[in-house]
């Protein structure tokens, strides 16, 4: 065996901590099977003409979108805790790809907020769902800035590593410090401006569902149940992320909280489409799957019958 062959077979050695492996195994198994229910779902959200003109149902696939990227990275990760000696000898891959999938956690939150705060605006018909004001633009753009820079920034100064069973911020990188405090106020003050937003929504449908007899209350309603589920969830994450150092002492505790979030992306494509049967029917629709082939209930049988009944009576009184 030639020093390239050792070399070579040398990066594929397990890790010797069992533990690790067995962890790493997991992260893989937890983020395979929504692979492919991500690329449908993407799929949909982009080749469908009605959905793909809905300025909301953009921001849903951007959302999607990152969340997958998060999967595909959540794979690479565990790559290299199972295989250290690949994780030590191509450190920049290593920082990189944990530096991306940092960022893309990040991204969603401003997507939510935008997500949110448009739903309140097309409630309210100052705008409509197959257009976006100024301001609404003016902030995605802000947030994908910021997520650029900080993931720019991130790879510049390799600030992100593999810590152990998950990642974490290389305090000794200038500026990551700042960074992870930056991080945890964007991700709160969005989760609250999200949730309250769809609150809002929620008690002013309330207050008017009596005066309107539509079904835009219960619609409603359910975007405030994905929406709470959501921002509980990621609230959490974000909480126990922020004090682990204080509250996570052995690997199994990290790999838990790191379990979680890979989780996470299985919640949204659950909910959007336990909550919503237009994506619902579209994406089994899509796979060729009859199950969500959806009729409209007949009425005209028994509008039949109502109309020869009252002729019946009417020809009997005559009669």
């Amino acid at each position: 065996m030639n020093n390239t062959e050792q070399t070579v077979s040398s990066l594929f050695l397990l890790n010797p901590n069992v533990e690790h492996v067995i962890i790493g195994v997991i992260y893989v198994g937890l983020a395979l099977p929504i692979i492919p229910v991500y690329v449908v779902f993407i799929y949909v959200l982009t080749t469908d003409h009605d959905l793909a003109a809905n300025n909301m149902y953009k921001l849903t696939k951007q959302f999607s979108v990152v969340n997958f990227g998060q999967i595909l990275l959540h794979i690479v990760v565990s790559f290299f805790i199972i295989f250290p000696h690949m994780e030590r000898k191509y450190q920049v891959i290593v920082r990189t790809a944990a530096c991306t999938l940092n960022s893309l956690w990040l991204a969603m939150y401003p997507i939510m907020s935008v997500l949110a705060i448009s739903r309140i605006l097309i409630m309210k018909e100052i705008t409509s769902s197959d257009r976006s004001p100024l301001a609404m633009r003016a902030f995605g753009v802000i947030g994908w800035l910021y997520t650029i820079s900080v993931w720019l920034w991130g790879c510049f100064t390799q600030n992100t590593t593999l810590s152990g069973v998950s990642i974490a911020y290389d305090l000794t990188k200038l500026g990551a410090s700042v960074l992870a405090q930056m991080e945890w106020y964007l991700c709160v003050s969005t989760l609250v401006v999200s949730w309250g937003a769809y609150f809002v929504i929620a008690l002013h449908m309330q207050a008017t569902k009596r005066e309107s007899r539509c079904l835009s209350w219960s619609r409603e309603g359910k975007i405030l149940l994905q929406a709470t589920v959501l921002a509980t969830f990621m609230l959490c994450i974000v909480i126990v992320s922020h004090y682990s150092d204080q509250w996570l002492r052995t690997d199994v505790s990290i790999a838990a909280l790191h379990a979680a979030w890979i989780l996470f992306p299985y919640s949204y494509p659950t909910l959007y489409m336990s909550l919503n049967l237009t994506i619902c029917k579209k994406v089994f629709q899509s796979i060729g799957c009859p199950f969500c082939s959806y009729r409209k209930p007949t009425v005209t049988s028994n509008t039949v019958n109502k109309s020869s009944f009252l002729k019946f009576r009417s020809q009997s009184h005559k009669g």
